[in-house]
């Protein structure tokens, strides 16, 4: 039995294709490396490339730090990392692919059908996306019983390796092997894994943040309330370290315009678009953490600071 019938006999994936290093996709190498996996990563960017490997080896260094690995297993993880310079090198001997590019329909679908032409028949095929279904941004893709969604958490709630949750889903041409190999591959990465057992937009746990958020926008928009006040009241109640507007700068307010944007041309609604407050934003450049502005200041936003929670308002 040769490799490739292994793996999709058995589920044994050893080498993984990251296509995308932004918020996620830098993430998914690191889960990736961690587990041992043998990790291919590309970027159309150097600047995001370099970013995301400063960030791997921050986190690296940090569970040394805290006594989760050692300083020769941290390397040895990080070793596995192989930076390619073109997308032909990133899948031709994957098992399986994560694209994790920015929230475009259009994008996607082109790099979609370049991985389908590059990569071996084997090779099964996953989206990052978190508003987007696999059977739409594969629909000129040939390997449909190849293809499902994986959303994982956000990068700063990352804890242990073995806590970070992850959501699963898969479309009605999904196969029972594809699901098995999946399953197995992220349980492999030691995740959480919580499946949506029926394709639609956004996941099912990723789609009750999407309705906090959109009511959070809502409130800030239309001057209801003000983050500070929000996200104050949301990590007393909760017994959180961030509330959900600092959560929205930690994904990036560009990546929630553009999902915000994705849900309002599924469904028409008005209320689904993003407000023209968050388009400012945007537009200004204050796109949060990764540009040291958003609704908050970077890198010591005041949600940090221990008197926070505490501290009166008039």
């Amino acid at each position: 039995m040769n490799r490739g019938e292994n793996i999709m006999q058995e589920g044994l994936v050893e080498k993984v294709g990251v296509v995308g290093l932004g918020a996620q996709g830098w993430l998914i190498a690191f889960r990736c490396a961690s587990a041992h996996k043998v990790t291919y990563v590309y970027d159309v960017s150097n600047d995001s490339l370099k970013k995301a490997l400063n960030n791997i080896q921050h986190v690296f260094s940090t569970y040394v730090n805290k006594g989760l690995l050692t300083r020769e297993q941290a390397e040895e993880k990080y070793q596995k990392i192989h930076v390619c310079s073109t997308l032909a090198e990133c899948v031709v001997d994957a098992d399986i692919v994560i694209e994790a590019v920015p929230e475009n329909l259009a994008l996607k679908q082109k790099i979609w059908q370049e991985i389908d032409v590059l990569a071996p028949q084997r090779t099964l095929l996953a989206t990052n996306s978190s508003s987007m279904c696999s059977s739409k941004i594969g629909a000129d893709v040939s390997r449909k019983d190849r293809m499902f969604n994986i959303n994982l958490g956000a990068p700063d709630n990352m804890g242990p390796p073995e806590l970070d949750p992850v959501e699963f889903m898969y479309n009605s041409e999904t196969s029972e092997n594809t699901k098995f190999i999946a399953k197995k591959f992220l349980h492999s990465l030691q995740c959480i894994i919580f499946e949506t057992h029926k394709e639609i937009q956004g996941f099912s746990f990723n789609r009750v943040w999407r309705a906090v958020k959109k009511e959070c926008l809502f409130l800030w928009a239309n001057g209801y309330s003000s983050p500070e006040m929000i996200d104050r009241a949301w990590m007393l109640e909760f017994h959180t370290t961030f509330g959900p507007f600092a959560l929205m700068d930690q994904v990036g307010l560009d990546v929630v315009r553009d999902i915000e944007q994705n849900y309002y041309f599924e469904t028409g609604d008005e209320s689904d678009k993003p407000p023209k407050e968050l388009e400012q934003m945007v537009a200004k450049g204050h796109l949060g953490v990764k540009t040291g502005k958003g609704f908050y200041q970077y890198p010591n936003p005041v949600y940090k600071e221990a008197e926070w929670l505490s501290k009166k308002c008039y």
